[in-house]
């Protein structure tokens, strides 16, 4: 290109530029707001614009090539003390939109409202202050290089006295409820410091946000001078071709020489034999057989327990399942089944089987095979049936000792060593890839394999979300590539674990944590004298999880190194086959104490439940059925039994809410109730505002029944005439009672929610001699009456004859 086509492309890009008039008043302020109504015959701009929040999210650099596009995005945002100002009579700016003869909106959550609900035209330029709140929004630019535009060092006071200024983006418009508006600004062409300006209006008002931007000159190749961002490499044209020196070209021709004849020297046989390795496919499985071996053998897979969720309590585990198992060669395996749509066996996967199937660690989780038929894509490996690290750590039925804690440590740090030995990441270490054998040797599994892994679920985005502790801020922040550094990070997240025996996040939600969030230290001060709970070297622990998971990348240490540093902290040389042992004399010891809790919360629970069967039916009644015997009828030559109801229940529910009704009634019976345990009565039932109770049954009492009945039946119509509604404590409550004496039939009715009932005519009775009584009184039958008599201390009053239903 030569300089005169570039000189006719900047200037049709000059050309480009749009011209508008405004005014802007740009001084040392955070922000510049002035009214719409402003010229250069009235240049005033507001003193305060209270309630504006203006800022750049994303700024415009600070310098930048002449010709050069890029974006710039800023934010405005509105508190309340703005909407206030802005329809307040003091102020000149109104909120305008409806007719001018309306005078505005003066109400500042009107005004809120309008501008953030109100949709503004599709077209920009029919966008006014009356139809869309933020009716224009765009970013201009000003050479302060320009002296004609330019007084005092800005662009202003007013930019010029016409106004002339460029405009870079296209209008845009808007609700007040858009935070970010983005720009893009397609090129600056005059050379120095230019003012960049972000122009909104709103309303009947001008807000803008200005940043000076240094432009400089544009780089060309072509123009005969060589400059600085310009090589020989780059271009050639201005600063020549680079020579190739003679001692150069003999030492790359030797080099070349000696590595190729080396390569195919050494490597030529191994070659031949990764080869016939990649293309082997003796690991290939079939999924059917290894699953259909293990369900005709009765195999299952293994459980753990853990504690749930945060419960204190010893006793609060649950079974959890671990992985499906299958069987291959007469083995267990573990089949982990992935979720894919296809599958293809490509090249890559057999390279990934390649690499894995050569690893060979006693620390590593060995693979089997793998299962290629859809839908059945599965991974085969060794089986281990202790479970997962993370699930042994969590749970409190089984004790570890510091020794267990530091092999387990040792373990894993083993395996790591390995993997990067032979140049491999793993990318996923965490607790729960950390399994425990037979031998209660921890094993790392779910290395390798990324193409063979990668699923297509939902679920394995929520794995990813749980894991987020587990991952380098590196990596969360800036996307690094999996790293051997971010190995180490996550073992010492697996450290926190071990010395806390307790999920990572503790008492943190893992959906809320923000990215690079990282458990603190663990306590672990030697206040303790459990020597199997206390470490025998805390400072250095906990000096080693901080540099494992410091936030300087450079700062972890190597695996090898961490070997070396958990070696000396341990003092117990004992074999694991001891430890163990001693383990298990302590499980023993503590299942016994676990038993002994378990017993004396057993009991309190059977407490709990005999109160509440015995709040349900007689305790004789109960007693029978909690022995697990049938309850026949029973026949009682003698009882009294109580009726009463509330006297206008009906308009007074009519008058109420359910709420209502249901707080009047639950407040009445609980004061019944407290009353009733005072006497030798049974509660039968309520039903509504019917309140039943009798006497001489289940337990007869001779005569006293009837004596009982009374007595209470006095004392609930006085507690009656205390009583205050709730909801209308004006209001009385009236209760009428009814009271008779006679032979009734019991038993229980019903397998679920079993009942206590009454049958017989003395119910139908006692029922009649309530509903025909008065407000406050106890109306009483000839025969409770008669046995009333003979206690002689009962003051009655003939009522005379009355015609009863059915009676």
């Amino acid at each position: 290109m030569n300089k005169q086509n570039l000189f006719q492309q900047i200037l049709i890009l000059q050309i480009q530029l749009i011209e508008i008039s405004c005014w802007h008043d740009l001084g040392n302020t955070d922000f510049h707001c002035w009214p719409l109504s402003a010229s250069s015959q009235n240049p005033v701009p507001f003193s305060t614009c209270p309630g504006i929040n203006i800022k750049w999210i994303l700024p415009p650099p600070a310098e930048i090539k002449a010709g050069k596009a890029f974006n710039v995005t800023y934010d405005l945002t509105f508190d309340s003390e703005f909407w206030t100002w802005a329809v307040s009579s003091a102020g000149s700016f109104k909120l305008n939109f409806f007719a001018s003869s309306n005078g505005g909106i003066t109400d500042p959550v009107i005004a809120q409202k309008w501008c953030e609900n109100t949709a503004c035209p599709d077209d920009s330029k029919a966008a006014n202050q009356e139809n869309c709140c933020i009716h224009h929004v765009n970013v201009h630019s000003c050479p302060l290089a320009e002296v004609e535009l330019v007084k005092n060092g800005l662009c202003g006071p007013w930019i010029p006295s016409s106004g002339s200024i460029f405009t870079h983006s296209k209008v845009m418009i808007g609700s007040s409820s858009i935070r970010e508006w983005t720009s893009q600004i397609l090129g600056l062409y005059t050379v120095g410091e230019t003012s960049l300006i972000a122009h909104f209006k709103v309303g009947e008002l001008h807000i803008a946000l200005e940043k000076s931007i240094e432009v400089l000159p544009k780089t060309i190749c072509g123009d005969d001078k060589c400059e600085e961002e310009e090589t020989c490499s780059t271009c050639p044209k201005d600063c020549g071709r680079c020579p190739l020196k003679g001692y150069q070209i003999a030492l790359i021709a030797v080099a070349a020489g000696i590595i190729v004849s080396a390569f195919l020297t050494v490597i030529g046989y191994s070659k031949y034999k990764e080869r016939k390795l990649l293309w082997d496919e003796s690991w290939i499985l079939d999924y059917d057989i290894i699953v259909s071996e293990a369900a005709t053998k009765h195999f299952v897979p293994s459980c753990v327990s853990l504690k749930s969720g945060n419960s204190g309590g010893v006793g609060n585990i649950d079974s959890q399942l671990f992985t499906p198992v299958g069987i291959y060669e007469g083995k267990m395996v573990a089949v982990k089944n992935l979720i894919k749509s296809d599958f293809v066996l490509s090249k890559l996967i057999r390279q990934e089987v390649k690499n894995v199937r050569q690893l060979d660690h006693p620390n590593l989780v060995k693979f089997v095979g793998g299962c290629i038929n859809l839908p059945n894509i599965a991974l085969i490996t060794e089986y281990c049936p202790k479970g997962a690290l993370s699930d042994l750590l969590q749970s409190e039925s089984t004790p570890l000792n510091w020794s267990f804690r530091f092999s387990f440590s040792l373990d894993i740090a083993g395996a790591m060593s390995y993997l990067h030995s032979k140049n491999v990441i793993h990318g996923r270490l965490k607790s729960s890839n950390c399994v425990i054998d037979d031998r209660w040797s921890v094993r790392v599994s779910d290395y390798g394999l990324e193409t063979y892994r990668s699923e297509e679920s939902e679920k394995e985005n929520e794995k990813r979300l749980k894991d987020v502790v587990y991952i380098a801020p590196e990596v969360c922040t800036n996307g690094t590539r999996k790293s051997f550094e971010a190995d180490v990070y996550a073992f010492g997240i697996i450290l926190i674990e071990i010395a806390t025996r307790q999920d990572p996040y503790g008492e943190e939600d893992f959906a809320t944590v923000k990215i690079g969030w990282k458990p603190s230290l663990p306590d672990l001060s030697n206040k303790v004298y459990d020597e199997d709970v206390k470490c025998p070297s805390p400072v250095e622990y906990n000096k080693l999880i901080q540099e494992c998971y410091s936030n300087t990348v450079s700062e972890r240490p190597t695996f090898d190194i961490i070997k070396k540093k958990l070696k000396k902290m341990n003092p117990d040389r004992r074999s694991p086959v001891d430890m163990m042992m001693l383990m298990m004399e302590k499980y023993s010891k503590h299942l016994e104490s676990l038993v002994a809790d378990r017993t004396s919360d057993l009991e309190q629970e059977k407490l709990k439940t005999d109160r509440l069967l015995y709040s349900m039916l007689p305790r004789a009644v109960a007693d029978e059925l909690r022995h697990g015997r049938i309850i026949g009828a029973e026949q009682y030559s003698a009882c009294t039994i109580y009726f009463s109801d509330i006297v206008g229940f009906t308009n007074l529910s009519g008058n109420s809410t359910p709420m209502q009704v249901v707080g009047l009634l639950n407040k009445l019976y609980t004061c019944f109730d407290s009353i009733i345990d005072n006497f030798d009565v049974y509660k039968v039932e309520t039903i509504g505002d019917a309140y039943m109770v009798v006497s001489g049954v289940p337990v007869r009492n001779g005569k006293e029944h009837a004596s009982q009945i009374a007595l209470m039946s006095i004392q609930l119509v006085n507690a009656a005439k205390s009583f205050v509604i709730p909801h209308m404590p004006g209001e009385p409550l009236k209760i009428r009672v009814g009271l008779h004496s006679g032979p009734v039939c019991a038993g229980v009715v019903g397998l679920k929610m079993p009942r206590y009932c009454l049958f017989g005519d003395t119910v139908n009775t006692a029922s009649r001699m309530e509903s025909n009584g008065q407000a406050y009184r106890i109306h009483i039958s000839l025969s409770t009456y008669e046995i009333l008599e003979e206690f002689g201390n009962f003051d009655c009053e003939f009522r005379g004859t009355l015609e009863i239903k059915e009676k």
